[in-house]
């Protein structure tokens, strides 16, 4: 699909850059909302989409999401790109080995990260960089825990965290399914987008799915997949930046208890 955008721009990408953008909008909601549907179909999970609030998902808005699964990432495009608006997202570094993912994130402007970076400030200035684009007709895509939960994973974390910020590593222990969140990337798109709300996103169904040879083991066991998200008016996002912190770590206990009440019996 990202060839038939190449033939039918004319000049291939020498072309105005809004207009070849809204292209790859249109190929990558395209695109995203099929596979959506075949996983939907073939493993089969049931996706209650509907349950989300239409008033949550308007634009100018960072969006902190769950993720549990290489399939979930797909999700706020089908959700905001069906809705007309431009997902701008974080991604790691490790996805531009993936051509057609490369591509697309170069001409949509995506941001790919290093997780553990020699030079943090070089990193987060792109991120602010990207926050700076978000208005009505799009949002700012960042998954705050960096990768899919382990309890290995999650264990690592918190023994960094007892050593540097105890309190927060008595949060995270506390947490259930989620890992704990790494701060940096969404104080990063706060600074850069000081009006924007903030849109939290969770689901459950996808645990089962975190790796390709776990999707292959558990095809045909799928449960639905529910979904929940909240808006967070600007206004309520603390200033300075410790106390971000703090918001950041409460907001995700409150995602981690949903998640919760969702998988009881």
């Amino acid at each position: 699909m990202v060839g038939i955008v190449w033939l039918i721009s004319p000049l291939g990408f020498r072309v105005h850059k809004s207009r070849t953008q809204a292209r790859f909008l249109w190929v990558m909601t395209a695109w995203t909302t099929s596979l959506s549907r075949v996983i939907s179909a073939v493993l089969p999970i049931p996706m209650h989409l509907d349950e989300l609030d239409p008033d949550v998902l308007g634009g100018n808005a960072i969006v902190i999401g769950r993720h549990r699964s290489l399939l979930d990432a797909v999700l706020p495009s089908v959700i905001f790109g069906n809705r007309g608006l431009t997902p701008l997202y974080t991604l790691k570094e490790d996805l531009r080995r993936e051509p057609n993912i490369d591509l697309v994130g170069h001409w949509m402007g995506h941001r790919f990260v290093t997780r553990s970076p020699k030079n943090l400030e070089a990193e987060l200035e792109p991120i602010r960089q990207l926050a700076g684009r978000v208005d009505e007709h799009s949002v700012a895509v960042i998954f705050p825990e960096g990768t899919f939960f382990t309890p290995a994973r999650k264990e690592k974390i918190i023994r960094s965290l007892e050593e540097k910020d105890p309190r927060h590593a008595e949060q995270a222990r506390a947490l259930k399914h989620l890992l704990p969140p790494r701060p940096a990337g969404t104080l990063a798109l706060l600074e850069g987008a000081p009006d924007s709300d903030i849109i939290v996103f969770g689901h459950t169904g996808f645990e089962p799915y975190g790796t390709i040879p776990e999707i292959l083991k558990n095809i045909g066991t799928g449960k639905p997949a529910h979904f929940h998200a909240w808006r967070i008016p600007r206004r309520d996002v603390p200033v300075e930046r410790q106390a971000r912190i703090d918001w950041l770590f409460d907001i995700w206990a409150e995602l981690d208890a949903w998640i919760d009440s969702q998988n009881r019996p």
